[in-house]
């Protein structure tokens, strides 16, 4: 009967959360915007908690870190409605939502939070409590005169993303600082080229959402389960994802770093540059998962010659290496 309960208090909260962020896409004011973007943050809660005290911990964290920046953005859309302190205003909605997305100086509560909860709540805040902040970002960030300093904190973001990456076991944390790493290319393009923007919104959240949806349903939440882990046919096509992520061809990922040079190289070149090379970092922490399994496992892939595949396989197949190809076809239209 518990169980029941929860798991529907569960997909309320989820379905709640997805509410609140279409409520502030069809809002014709400003404040409509922050009310769907505090909607969906509360159901996030209800949705991310568990029941373990760690889980409970993160997202008290979470709360506290986001109600500083709920409130910070209020002030902003308060002085922009009522045509008070203009600057003012746009300054403190750019603050407001760079400490939501954990933009560089502000990113050190993402490990934290994301570090002890579930592969859901790392999904729901990783990925979907995005979408608002950038949204805003993208309309709000081109009525600043200076986008030097922007792009200053983008290429600082992207730095402390792949460099707080390096040597950590928890992939949880891991995808934490990618997450991080990828917020400095987004804010390029919500300066640059709004479409361009979703195009990498969609190519980042399909495959970090199959890489986090695979690694739940193997049971799989640092390097030690993974050595654990028995089902190394299921592990060697998921570490397919790492490689998209590393932005390697053919896989999915490397589209991400075209659009990124395609939107933005004209615009900022020295961002855009920096971006691509801090990219080039993250494959070492991308590529020792998958060094680890070689190193571990030896001469045991001889799986291949089986012919055996699961789902897990031919899903991360049509992800990583299907989806790449047709992703590259489009953008190269």
């Amino acid at each position: 009967m518990f169980g029941i309960v929860g798991s529907m208090a569960s997909i309320s909260s989820l379905l709640f959360s997805v509410v609140g962020v279409v409520i502030s896409f069809l809002s014709l004011s400003s404040l409509g915007v922050w009310v769907g973007m505090e909607l969906s943050f509360l159901s996030v809660l209800c949705f991310a908690s568990g029941s373990s005290v760690d889980e409970t911990e993160s997202i008290m964290k979470y709360y506290v870190v986001q109600v500083l920046g709920s409130c910070i953005c209020a002030m902003g859309f308060l002085f922009s409605v009522n045509f008070l302190e203009a600057v003012l205003g746009q300054f403190l909605i750019l603050v407001g939502m760079l400490v939501k997305l954990g933009v560089f100086p502000f990113h050190f509560w993402v490990a934290p939070v994301v570090g002890k909860l579930s592969w859901a709540g790392c999904a729901s805040i990783l990925l979907l409590q995005k979408l608002v902040p950038l949204w805003v970002l993208s309309n709000y960030i081109v009525l600043f005169k200076d986008l030097s300093r922007v792009e200053f904190l983008c290429c600082m973001t992207s730095l402390v993303g792949c460099l707080g990456g390096l040597n950590v076991l928890n992939y949880r944390v891991l995808l934490g600082f990618s997450s991080i790493q990828n917020l400095g290319p987004l804010i390029l393009l919500c300066c640059c080229y709004e479409f361009g923007l979703w195009m990498y919104i969609l190519i980042y959240f399909i495959s970090t959402s199959f890489l986090m949806s695979s690694l739940w349903q193997l049971g799989i939440y640092s390097f030690q389960d993974m050595m654990k882990s028995g089902g190394i046919e299921d592990l060697w096509w998921v570490s397919l994802y790492f490689l998209s992520s590393a932005g390697l061809p053919p896989f999915l990922g490397c589209a991400l770093k075209v659009v990124l040079l395609g939107g933005c190289w004209g615009f900022m070149p020295i961002g855009t540059g920096f971006c691509v090379m801090t990219s080039c970092i993250s494959l070492v922490f991308y590529l020792s998962v998958v060094l680890s399994m070689v190193v571990f496992w030896g001469k045991s892939s001889s799986f291949f010659l089986k012919g055996k595949y699961s789902f897990l396989s031919v899903v991360s197949l049509l992800v990583n290496l299907v989806g790449g190809f047709i992703v590259f076809l489009v953008v190269s239209l």
